[in-house]
């Protein structure tokens, strides 16, 4: 991180988006969390809209195996695979409709954000603590293993419902959170970073590949504030961590799957499969003087907006830096997801999708996009949100 070294206040290019409660049409791997009728066991190949929720749905997180909802009152839905507890619904049985997360309501909170690692779960709630549920990674194998969890705690068992870190009360108040396979990532209002979980990879953004049981503030960051950088906006998955800085730069730490955070710094030397301290992204084929307003990350590829209006691909083992996606000049990029394979772009006048984004289409090169218009999937033009990193994609749709 030698190369962000300059100190004073830096103007934020990307703001939080407010988006409008609509309904949520989901697809993909129907055991991952659709929240379809458990009587269809068939992937949902098409969008499908969610009758469990009517128009209220504010923000979605499907993760490797289920999904979150918040809704616009503050209340916490989870579907699909609840193995370790993941739902966070106080047992282990699978639901593959959208279940209430009762605990919340029942404690009088509400739910602001929500991350999901493949066993776990991380939210900030309406009392400013930040709570996770799930996977303790507690078989004689895993503790044999050393196999660390993202709760933040020693727990012996897995959590079936939502628990306070403990570790964490007495600090600021949260900001953002994000997970990703066995590690948490907390943002608060003071511009701290907490990590704890799995480390190996470099998850953490720390600086080394150890593991973490309690939240650890990273040094790094603390060092990067103190130079006028602040988080805008973070997202992981599976094993790697995008974070937006004020002033338009990405930085990736973690694993860095077929190219997906872009941070390779010589395009034909492997340099990225594990990156343990925040790298900035490779701007190479950037504009002169170009920012980052916005990005999205998938299981193995990501996208980053422009001011210049522009979209940039980094990965699926085709480009290991961002590279320009070509769009038409005179449409403007409204919204944008990355998923395991495929993405999506929605202009002022297209949605265009590649490979298999919208199952089915025939699986092409990444480069080649599919080109409809939002009422022949949804029903409607009003597309709120979209996106999906992994097999289950979603939309929240204004009909």
């Amino acid at each position: 991180m030698n190369c962000l070294t300059h100190s004073g206040v830096f103007k934020s290019l990307w703001t939080r988006p407010l988006y409008k409660a609509g309904n949520l049409y989901t697809w993909g791997v129907h055991s991952l969390g659709c929240g379809i009728n458990q009587d269809s066991q068939r992937d949902q190949l098409r969008p499908r809209r969610i009758d469990a929720f009517n128009g209220n749905v504010q923000k979605v997180y499907p993760s490797e195996f289920f999904t979150a909802v918040i809704t616009d009152n503050g209340d916490l839905y989870t579907f699909g695979n609840n193995k370790y507890g993941q739902l966070g619904l106080g047992n282990t049985q699978e639901h593959q409709t959208p279940q209430l997360v009762k605990y919340f309501r029942d404690k009088g909170l509400k739910v602001l954000d929500v991350a999901l690692g493949s066993n776990h779960g991380v939210a900030l709630a309406s009392d400013g603590h930040v709570y996770t549920w799930g996977g303790a990674n507690n078989s004689f194998l895993d503790q044999l293993l050393c196999k660390p969890n993202g709760l933040g705690d020693n727990y012996q068992n897995n959590l079936l419902q939502p628990q306070c870190v403990e570790k964490l009360v007495g600090t600021s108040k949260g900001k953002f959170v994000s997970a990703g396979i066995n590690y948490s990532i907390v943002v608060n209002e003071n511009n701290q970073v907490y990590v704890w979980g799995a480390g190996k990879r470099g998850e953490l953004g720390n600086g080394c590949r150890l593991n973490f049981r309690y939240p650890e503030l990273n040094p790094i960051f603390e060092q990067l504030t103190k130079s006028g950088y602040t988080i805008q906006k973070i997202k992981s998955c599976f094993a790697g961590t995008l974070a937006l800085l004020n002033d338009g730069i990405v930085v990736g730490w973690g694993r860095s799957y077929y190219g997906s955070l872009g941070v390779r710094q010589q395009e034909y030397v492997v340099t990225d499969l594990e990156n343990y301290s925040p790298t900035p992204v490779n701007t190479k084929y950037f504009q002169p003087n170009e920012k980052v307003v916005d990005f999205d990350l998938g299981y193995n590829l990501s996208l980053f907006l422009t001011d210049q209006n522009r979209i940039y691909l980094s990965g699926y083992d085709e480009t290991y830096v961002p590279r320009p996606i070509d769009l038409p000049k005179d449409e403007k990029i409204l919204k944008f997801s990355a998923s395991n394979n495929s993405f999506a772009i929605l202009t002022d006048k297209n949605f265009y999708t590649s490979n298999e984004y919208v199952i089915p289409q025939q699986k092409r090169n990444l480069g080649f996009l599919f080109k409809s218009q939002p009422r022949e999937l949804f029903e409607s033009t009003n597309i709120e949100q979209f996106g999906g990193g992994y097999r289950v994609r979603y939309a929240v749709v204004n009909n």
